[in-house]
């Protein structure tokens, strides 16, 4: 029977009567075609636990009572042992049991009322979201293996800002940092956040996000449990890490984000690679191969020794007597060429290294030093380029500041 098509007929129009599985499926149809997910509050009452690990009870109020079931799944992820009399707070599905002819309440989630309403909301959420896929691993997109410009979203005034700015700048002295400053708690802070998050993809010109804070109350991460914020994370074209809190904070964020960091500075670390630590390789594969080289060497000078020291050779002693003293010469000249050429190439490359360190900006910045850039991030080289009523941003060895130009003389 097609449950849309359900309706009760007058007996005298009707073509037969209807079956009582037919009533049954019809009902059925109705209250299950939304597939609603609902929130309710209520007593617990004849509670039980088949032995198949389902639960069966009965949830009531002052004036009523409905039938419920929790399954065996849902059952085993509590973190209580539910009691009759016992009030709770349950995310559940409307379903009708047709050979009972009743209806019931499928139950997905079950906390005591006393957690409270932030924890069930974060829970419902959570149920919805990931039934439409925001959190299917499969979409995830990997990060990029070099990111030249790090996008950050969080507040200017927060530590996380701070922190990730140092740890990027220790790892990569060159990387660019574009930063959206948003209130990330609060009223309207989830939907400045969003809008952050499109405002970064429209400007395109970033390798990755990190979109986060400190840590803090569930209340004061709450922004980050929003719907909006998780749907603008899941539609962002660039690979998105999500750094809320603390290692033990968890928010719907970073289920939707392609990668959860534990802190903003973990975040900073998964985003920009390490150079001095590709330096530090590079001259350690360089040591190794001229390791390997002498071992070879020696271990062939070895051979050739212990061959000419064999008794049967004696009787041509002189001539590997002069070879030897030839083979020595020779192995002088080698041991001296090959010292003075490594010692020039480690020489070499420390000088380069220093040269690059020198010619760092932020080593130039360090003495006093700062670059002008105007609102597309372009540096600013002549005075020619800033206009009379311009706003350009001023990046200091510590810190940044925005400024306005009153005056332009070339």
């Amino acid at each position: 029977m097609n449950g849309a098509a359900f309706a009760f007929v007058p007996p005298q129009k009707a073509e037969r009567p209807y079956t009582i599985t037919e009533i049954n499926q019809g009902v059925q149809a109705v209250i299950e075609a939304g597939n609603t997910l609902v929130w309710a509050e209520g007593e617990i009452s004849n509670f039980k636990r088949a032995s198949s690990g389902h639960c069966y009870l009965k949830l009531k109020d002052a004036l009523s009572q409905v039938p419920a079931v929790m399954w065996k799944n849902v059952a085993d992820d509590l973190a209580f042992t539910p009691e009759d009399g016992m009030q709770v707070i349950v995310i559940a599905t409307l379903r009708v049991y047709t050979k009972g002819g009743y209806y019931q309440l499928d139950l997905h989630k079950m906390q005591p009322a006393g957690l409270g309403a932030l924890h069930i909301a974060f829970e419902k959420l959570k149920l919805t979201l990931e039934a439409e896929g925001l959190f299917d691993p499969a979409r995830k997109r990997p990060l990029p293996g070099h990111v030249s410009t790090l996008g950050v979203i969080t507040s200017k005034q927060g530590a996380a800002i701070r922190d990730i700015v140092k740890v990027a700048f220790s790892r990569s002295p060159r990387i660019d940092i574009v930063l959206m400053d948003v209130p990330v708690q609060g009223e309207m802070a989830a939907e400045k956040i969003a809008r952050a998050i499109d405002d970064m993809n429209a400007y395109g010109k970033v390798d990755c996000i990190i979109v986060g804070r400190g840590g803090g109350s569930i209340e004061d991460l709450w922004a980050f449990n929003e719907e909006v914020v998780a749907r603008a994370i899941f539609k962002s074209a660039i690979p998105v890490i999500s750094a809320i809190g603390h290692e033990i904070d968890f928010t719907i964020s970073d289920f939707v984000a392609d990668v959860r960091a534990p802190t903003p500075s973990a975040a900073a670390e998964i985003a920009v690679a390490d150079d001095e630590h590709d330096r530090r390789y590079f001259l350690a594969r360089a040591r190794q191969l001229t390791d390997r080289f002498f071992k070879c060497y020696s271990n062939a000078k070895n051979t050739y020794q212990n061959l000419t020291e064999r008794p049967g050779l004696t009787r041509v002693a002189g001539i590997v007597r002069e070879a030897r003293q030839t083979t020595d010469s020779l192995s002088d000249g080698i041991n001296r060429s090959f010292y003075h050429a490594f010692k020039n190439f480690t020489e070499r490359t420390m000088h380069a290294s220093s040269r690059l360190n020198a010619l760092s900006p932020l080593n130039t910045m360090a003495r006093g030093y700062s670059v002008v850039s105007n609102a597309g991030g372009k540096a600013i080289k002549s005075a020619s380029q800033a206009l009379k009523g311009d706003r350009v941003d001023i990046r200091f060895f510590k810190g940044k500041a925005t400024a306005e130009i009153k005056e332009s003389v070339e």
